[in-house]
């Protein structure tokens, strides 16, 4: 990579802690507070990653994938957690430039 990555997502159990460490080195980082699920974590995931390609910022993308998860019925869409260096705003940061129309 030439440049250091944005975000870390860490699809581990009781990773929050980690996540908030990590954002000394980078600007995002994801964990979940206590045991997750498999299908749990790979719908969050799925879903926030699709959500970033589609323009939309950190928060928001965080924020749908949680909302997918509940609508699911998922019992874990509260444990994914976001964490961010002061100096960001997630609801103000894309990490996907469009292309030009």
């Amino acid at each position: 990579m030439d440049d250091k990555p944005l975000l870390v997502l860490l699809n581990s159990c009781h990773s929050a802690t980690q996540a908030g460490k990590l954002v000394d080195t980078v600007p995002f980082a994801i964990g979940t507070s206590d045991t997750i699920g498999d299908v749990d974590a790979i719908t969050y995931a799925a879903r926030f990653y699709a959500a970033v390609a589609d323009d939309q910022s950190v928060q928001a993308a965080h924020l749908l994938s949680r909302a997918a998860m509940e609508m699911n019925g998922l019992l874990d869409h509260d444990l994914p957690t976001l964490a961010c260096t002061a100096v960001v705003d997630p609801s103000a940061t894309k990490l996907v430039t469009p292309p030009p129309e």
